[in-house]
């Protein structure tokens, strides 16, 4: 298995590999307005964020506190990470609190939200999808996904001895989709200076959501 080699962690907590960091909080808050455009353009310094540091590898991790998509259609957050090191947390809107959110709209229009991770720089590292506690609405009986997260820019091949993965549902090379549970924890490489984490759901039931970790080697 692949792990990347220095751990930072998105809320997309550090990679669960067989492994555990046990660490304590720093909280640093600082508030600050959120413009509401087309796209919204957010610094992780200019973010409520969490820095946990590892007490035996003294790594700092970064808790992403995602701009809120509330099903009012398309919504567009781009994320800037400059000089980016160690692991970061991204979490989907509500996740392990009431779950995201549905289309609040018409059937015909579905909830779409996407965030583009600017790294400001060509890096390599990995991005995780966590088995733990991620809950989407199960597909349909075509096998079809009415509710999922969708991530862009990453190699589709697993990063484990076995590269199989049914639960991805995503035919793409560079993309990996899921929905309803995941067997396991879903590990790909990716050596791209953005990555794009899309949302989406129906105005039918909605679930708990994803945590994606994204660590730079």
């Amino acid at each position: 298995m692949k792990i990347a080699t220095t751990c930072l962690v998105v809320t997309f907590m550090i990679l669960n590999h067989g492994q555990s960091c046990n660490s304590h909080d720093v909280t640093l808050r600082q508030a600050t307005d959120s413009l509401r455009s087309v796209t919204q353009r957010i610094s992780v310094g200019e973010i409520k964020d969490r820095l946990e540091f590892d007490k035996g590898s003294k790594i700092m991790e970064t808790m992403l506190n995602a701009p809120e998509c509330f099903g009012n259609g398309f919504e567009f957050f781009t994320i800037s990470l400059p000089n980016p090191s160690g692991c970061y947390i991204f979490q989907t809107t509500g996740f392990n609190m009431d779950g995201y959110p549905n289309n609040t709209g018409s059937s015909s229009f579905r909830y779409f939200c996407a965030y583009t991770i600017e790294f400001e720089a060509n890096v390599s590292g990995t991005v995780t999808v966590k088995e733990k506690d991620f809950q989407f609405q199960e597909p349909d009986s075509g096998g079809n996904c009415l509710d999922y997260v969708a991530i862009f820019g990453v190699n589709d091949e697993q990063q484990q001895n076995d590269n199989t993965d049914s639960d991805d549902r995503n035919p793409d090379d560079f993309a990996v989709q899921y929905c309803g549970t995941i067997t396991g924890d879903k590990i790909r490489a990716f050596p791209e200076n953005q990555l794009t984490i899309q949302l989406i759901a129906d105005n039918t039931e909605n679930g708990n959501g994803a945590e994606i970790d994204i660590c730079i080697d």
